[in-house]
C-alpha cells in the first residue's frame, strides 16, 4: 500500500509538473539563488512574507528569520509557520507593517545580513503605485547591514520598479540580476557608505 502511495505522488506531482512547468523552473531557480546568497545562521527579513513558510525551505540551517507583514496576516495563527521554521532549525519572529498596511514596520537599520525580496515590489505597487515599491526597497535596504545581500525575484513586468527602486539609491552597492523563466531574479550588495554605488540595474 506504501509503495502505490508513494508512485501515486510521484506521478501526481509530474503532472503538476507538466502542468505548469515554468513555476517550478523559478521556484528552483529561486532556491539556488537564496542559497547562493545566504549563509548558515544569518538574520534573514522577508519583506511582505504572504506565502506562510514557503520561502522558509530555501533558507539554509541556523538563520534567524523575521516576517514582515501586512497588518492582516499579523493577526493571523502563526504557529504553523513557526512548526516548520523550528522543523528547519530556523528562528522566526513577525513585525507588522503600519496605517494599514501603507507604511513599512518600524525596523532596525542596519540589522540584518540578508533580504528577501519575492514579489514584494510588484504587491507594494499594486497597492500603492511606484512609490510604494520604492518605499519598501529602501526600508529593506536600510535594514540590511553594509555589504548585506538583498534577494529580490519579480514579474517581468516590474523592470521599471525595480529601475526606480535601486538605480538612484545610495544603499545599493552593486546588483547583478537575470532573466528566467518569465521573471527577474537578481542580488543587491548594501553599500557600506552612501556613495558607494559601483554597478546600477540592469536585467
Amino acid at each position: 500500500m506504501r509503495r502505490l502511495l508513494l508512485v501515486a505522488t510521484a506521478l501526481g506531482a509530474a503532472a503538476f509538473d507538466w502542468i505548469n512547468p515554468k513555476y517550478w523552473a523559478l521556484q528552483a531557480s529561486t532556491a539556488k539563488l537564496i542559497g547562493a546568497a545566504v549563509g548558515r545562521g544569518s538574520s534573514v527579513l522577508e519583506v511582505d512574507a504572504v506565502d506562510g513558510a514557503k520561502n522558509l525551505y530555501y533558507l539554509p540551517i541556523g538563520c534567524s528569520v523575521t516576517q514582515w507583514l501586512d497588518e492582516k496576516r499579523a493577526k493571523d495563527d502563526l504557529a504553523p509557520t513557526r512548526l516548520a521554521a523550528s522543523k528547519n532549525g530556523l528562528g522566526l519572529e513577525a513585525v507588522a507593517c503600519r496605517d494599514n498596511g501603507r507604511k513599512p514596520p518600524r525596523l532596525k537599520e542596519a540589522s540584518f545580513d540578508a533580504c528577501l525580496v519575492l514579489g514584494a515590489l510588484g504587491r507594494a505597487a499594486a497597492r500603492g503605485g511606484p512609490d510604494a515599491a520604492v518605499e519598501t526597497a529602501e526600508a529593506a535596504l536600510r535594514a540590511l547591514k553594509p555589504d548585506g545581500r538583498l534577494v529580490f525575484v519579480e514579474q517581468e513586468d516590474a523592470e521599471p520598479l525595480l529601475a526606480a527602486a535601486l538605480d538612484e539609491s545610495d544603499l545599493v552597492a552593486e546588483c547583478d540580476a537575470r532573466q528566467e523563466h518569465g521573471a527577474i531574479l537578481g542580488v543587491v550588495r548594501r553599500a557600506a557608505l552612501k556613495g558607494g554605488k559601483t554597478k546600477g540595474f540592469k536585467a
